[in-house]
Parts: structure tokens; C-alpha cells; sequence
């Protein structure tokens, strides 16, 4: 509405004022509008709002020793304009009925403003909601959740692995003047089907209503808009819903301590946001953050292979491998056991074939050294138990903080090796049977116990793997020659299979952690001394095998 239609439907309200304005008008409106903009008022509708209360006591009113309750609320940086101007107009209502001045004019004025802006906003959108006329506001919330009787977690009692209930639901969370709403809540329950819901409770109780929309509470989820209004909103209650469950393509049906994402929903508890005094609590909103309550235990039990030795003996196609279950793998989740072939078959098929497929290959490359070449290895790769427990938990902050996922478990493994490579070698018209051995063991004994969102998962579940170095030992036995060549070592020799193992994060994309063990060789170089009765001592440096990946393999 342009300013000086403004005036006049003012004025209408204010015959005697507008008449003794006569050419002083202008500079009415131009003295009304500067103030107005001082105080944060730079919207069309405050500005004429606030002309209206310059033509009860006067263009800067606020200015004068008598109305320093104007100054204050203008000054007032928390409350927003609408609010500001709401109690203006009622505390100057109260102060002309005091002073004998025209409150009624005052009111109805305001009225015909609001008015106007109301049927503006509907020749644009029909659905346009009215300006609020009246104090409606929140004077606090209570949120809380329900249902969760059914928590429990694993925990370590007596050497075993046992569900126990868990902490308690977190406290009521109240909100008012002096703890507003958080933007993020966290709630712990299941998704559809898969287990118990959780349930949030929103009670709110009011400073005033404005009876036509407010009070009223929306709940907007995966499942549609949930809307509650006047009686009902005072008290209400939804389920709230999990993620459903999205295996990890390994076809494992889950991953190690995976930090899966919530379900997202929106709550919302809108007022006007009005009060006659005092500053407004206003609408609240958070965002609903559903964490899946499913807590889950992996344990495994795995022995040693028995030695493997090259060439495959007469009649085999290639060393025979382990037989038997060496692995044993057990998974739980909340109570229930779940398939473990897939992650016993990881471990006894796949990670025995891919170290096969490994010692293979360094076999080939030490035939292509040596002469009448055998080779016998005797692996413990993450041999021994361990068990592994996780599950989402409320932070410190409870239903206004951060969840975290809480990790326990304890690691009693090791991983060993021992392995000899033999064969005759032909240097210089000489020859000496060659034996190369790496011989070791590495202990992976870890507790862990996440239960606080510091320190972060990476940092609590990396330290959960080991690297043992084996260098070579090298020996040598000349073959006794006619012309007297000798050829001898002289030092030991450069190189050493590196294993590594325990759990890393997953290579495959998303989050949670696998088993894995990775073996390499570094090249193996041996220096050694040729001794010719007619030539003398000659150093010669004899390269036996080549940087190598024997393994890599993960599962998880």
C-alpha cells in the first residue's frame, strides 16, 4: 500500500489529527518513516503500523522522557517487528485509556491496516493465513520418549558375551524461555517389522491460544504428514520408525560396526508467536533423527592350518588344503542368531584359496631361481577368538544430543608363519643348495570399549590389526666342483614378507570394518663371495626373488 493511502486510511481514524497536520503532512510521513527505519521497522505494513501510533502521541514519540516504555520495546533486539508492534499498541492502549486519549480510534486503526494486508495477501494466495491479532504463544514443551522397556546390549560377564538392558531412556527434554529446542533429536528404535517402536511424546502447555489455529503440533515422517490441533495438540504421541535395513552387497547380510544413516523426520509445533508481554518462546521445530536400536555380536573362533608343502605330492594337482571347520563364526542380533555360513566360508574357502593362489606364485618365481625347487609353508593367519559387539546409544546430551554407536569387544589372536624355500642354484659354473626360511609370530590381543563420542570410531577400531616382518635367513651348502669354484654367503641377505592383519575399514564403499590379511615380499637379495683357485675371490649380489603381493584378502 503506497504511503500516502496509508495516510488516508489512518486518517480516517484520526480526522482532528489529519486536520491540524494540513501542509505539514509530508514532513509527517517523512519524520514517521525515518524513526520507523531506525528501529528495524523497514517492511510496509510496520512502517504504516507504526504511523499509526505517531498519530496518536506524535512522529518520534519514543524519543520523549514519558514514553521510554516505547523506546524499550522498539530497542528491544529480541523481539521481531510484528511482536514489537503488537505490544505497542497494547501498552498504548493502556496508557490513553489512562490519559483520557482515543483508544478506540488507536485499535481500530490498527485493525483496518491488518485488514488491508490480509486482503492483499489473499488476491495473491487464497490460502494466505491471516496476520495474527491476538497473544498466542508456547510456554513450554515436554518431550519424551516412550516404549523402550525392550533395551538391551551385549556386555562381557564371566568370560561371556551376554544381553543385559541397557541405560534407561534418556530424561524428559523441556523447552521454554530458557532452553529452546535443539535442532536435532535422537531417538533409539527399530524399523517397521523388525522389531518394537519407540514412541515420542510432545506435551505442550500454553501462555495463550489464539483458538483458531494454535495450539497445534505436525509430525512429518516417511510415512506421511501426522497433524494434531487445539485439544489434541496439547498431548500427543507418534512411532517413530528406523531405516529399514539395507545389506551391504557382499551378501554377508551386514557389515562390522557399521554407522548407518537415521531416518529423518520433522517436528514442528507452530504458534503465532504473539505475547502482550514479556519475549515470545515462538514456534519450535527439530528434526527427528531415528537410530536403529538393533544391537549385534560377532564371534569367532579360528585354528591353524596344517603345513602345506610344494611341489603337490604325486597324484595331487596342488597342495591338499586345510580340512575341517577351522573357522567357527557365531552372529547375533537383539537375542536372535542369524546365518554365519557366509562369513565361516569367507574365512575357510576364500582366504584359504586367495593364500594358495599367493604361495603359488612365489613358488613359480623361486622354480625360475632355483634348480630341483621345494617350498613348505605352515600358516596361523588370525588364529585364536574374538568377538565383537555394537549397537547405537543416546550421547551425554540424551533425546538434544548426539548419538553414537557404542563398540565393545575383546581380541585374543595371533597370526604366525613359517616358511622355507629350497633348491640348487648355479652361479658362475658353480652350484650350492640355497635354503631361504621366515619364521614369526605376532600377537593381536586388544579390549575395546567405545562408549563415549570421544574418542571417534576410526580411532577406536583402526589400532585393531597388526604388521609382523620376516626377514629371510639365507644358507648355503657348496656342491663340491672339479675346477675347485666355491661360492659362499657374504651377509645377510635384503627383504622380508610383511603380513598385516586384523580389521580395517571397508574397501567396497559405505562404512563398518572387515577382516583382512595382506602379505608381501620384498625383493630378496643375497651377496655373496665366489672363490676361484685361479682368479681368487669375486663379490657377486644374487637376486633369489622380486617384490611380490602373495595376499590381499578381506572380508566383510
Amino acid at each position: 500500500m503506497p504511503a500516502s493511502d496509508a495516510f488516508e486510511r489512518i486518517a480516517a481514524h484520526w480526522p482532528a489529527v489529519a486536520e491540524r497536520l494540513g501542509e505539514r503532512r509530508e514532513a509527517f510521513l517523512t519524520t514517521a518513516a525515518q524513526h520507523a527505519a531506525r528501529h528495524g521497522l523497514a517492511d510496509a505494513l510496520s512502517q504504516q503500523r507504526y504511523l499509526n501510533l505517531s498519530f496518536a502521541f506524535g512522529p518520534g514519540f519514543e524519543t520523549r522522557p514519558q514514553y521510554e516504555w516505547a523506546l524499550a520495546l522498539l530497542a528491544d533486539e529480541r523481539l521481531l517487528p510484528q511482536v514489537k508492534l503488537h505490544q505497542l499498541l497494547h501498552r498504548a492502549q493502556a496508557e490513553l485509556q489512562r490519559s483520557g486519549g482515543d483508544a478506540a480510534a488507536l485499535v481500530r486503526a490498527d485493525g483496518a491496516l491488518l485488514d488491508a494486508a490480509d486482503a492483499h495477501a489473499r488476491s495473491q494466495d487464497a490460502d494466505a493465513v491471516p496476520l495474527p491479532r491476538t497473544a498466542c504463544d508456547i510456554e513450554a514443551i515436554d518431550l519424551r520418549v516412550l516404549d523402550t522397556e525392550w533395551r538391551h546390549e551385549y556386555c562381557l560377564l564371566d568370560g561371556q558375551w551376554q544381553r543385559v538392558p541397557g541405560p534407561p531412556a534418556p530424561p524428559a527434554l523441556r523447552i521454554d524461555a530458557t532452553q529452546l529446542a535443539p535442532s536435532v533429536l535422537a531417538v533409539l528404535t527399530h524399523a517397521a517389522q523388525q522389531g518394537p517402536l519407540a514412541r515420542l511424546q510432545v506435551r505442550q502447555a500454553l501462555h495463550a491460544g489464539c483458538g483458531e489455529r494454535h495450539p497445534a503440533v505436525r509430525w512429518l515422517g516417511a510415512e506421511g504428514l501426522a497433524h494434531r490441533q487445539g485439544h489434541e495438540a496439547r498431548a500427543a504421541s507418534w512411532p517413530v520408525m528406523a531405516m529399514p535395513p539395507q545389506p551391504p552387497a557382499t551378501g554377508l547380510g551386514l557389515a562390522l560396526a557399521e554407522e548407518v544413516s537415521p531416518a529423518v523426520c520433522l517436528l514442528q509445533l507452530p504458534t503465532c508467536g504473539l505475547r502482550d508481554t514479556g519475549v515470545p518462546l515462538g514456534p519450535q521445530q527439530a528434526q527427528v533423527w531415528a537410530y536403529p536400536a538393533d544391537q549385534w555380536l560377532f564371534a569367532l573362533q579360528r585354528e591353524a592350518a596344517p603345513e602345506a608343502a610344494w611341489p603337490a605330492p604325486a597324484g595331487h594337482a596342488a597342495p591338499p588344503a586345510a580340512t575341517g571347520p577351522a573357522t567357527r563364526c557365531h552372529i547375533e542380533r537383539d537375542g536372535f542368531a542369524l546365518d554365519a555360513r557366509a562369513w565361516t566360508a569367507g574365512f575357510d574357502q576364500a582366504l584359504a584359496a586367495a593364500w594358495r593362489q599367493g604361495l603359488d606364485s612365489l613358488f613359480t618365481h623361486w622354480q625360475r631361481s632355483a634348480e630341483a625347487a621345494t617350498m613348505r609353508a605352515t600358516p596361523g593367519l588370525l588364529t585364536g577368538r574374538a568377538a565383537l559387539t555394537w549397537g547405537w546409544r543416546e550421547g551425554p546430551g540424551g533425546l538434544a544430543g548426539e548419538a553414537l554407536l557404542r563398540v565393545a569387544g575383546e581380541l585374543d589372536l595371533a597370526c604366525s608363519l613359517a616358511l622355507s624355500l629350497e633348491g640348487e642354484i648355479d652361479l658362475g659354473g658353480s652350484r650350492a643348495r640355497v635354503a631361504l626360511q621366515a619364521e614369526g609370530q605376532a600377537p593381536l590381543q586388544r579390549t575395546l570399549l567405545r562408549d563415549t563420542l570421544r574418542p571417534g570410531l576410526l580411532d577406536t577400531v583402526l589400532p585393531l590389526s597388526m604388521e609382523l616382518r620376516l626377514p629371510w635367513q639365507l644358507s648355503l651348502d657348496p656342491i663340491a666342483h672339479d675346477d675347485g669354484l666355491v661360492w659362499r654367503e657374504a651377509g645377510p641377505c635384503s627383504g622380508a614378507l610383511v603380513l598385516q592383519a586384523g580389521l580395517r575399514p571397508r574397501q567396497s564403499g559405505g562404512s563398518g570394518w572387515q577382516w583382512f590379511v595382506r602379505a608381501s615380499l620384498e625383493p630378496v637379495l643375497a651377496p655373496v663371495t665366489l672363490h676361484d683357485p685361479l682368479l681368487g675371490h669375486t663379490r657377486r649380489q644374487l637376486a633369489l626373488l622380486p617384490a611380490l603381493l602373495l595376499l590381499d584378502w578381506s572380508l566383510g
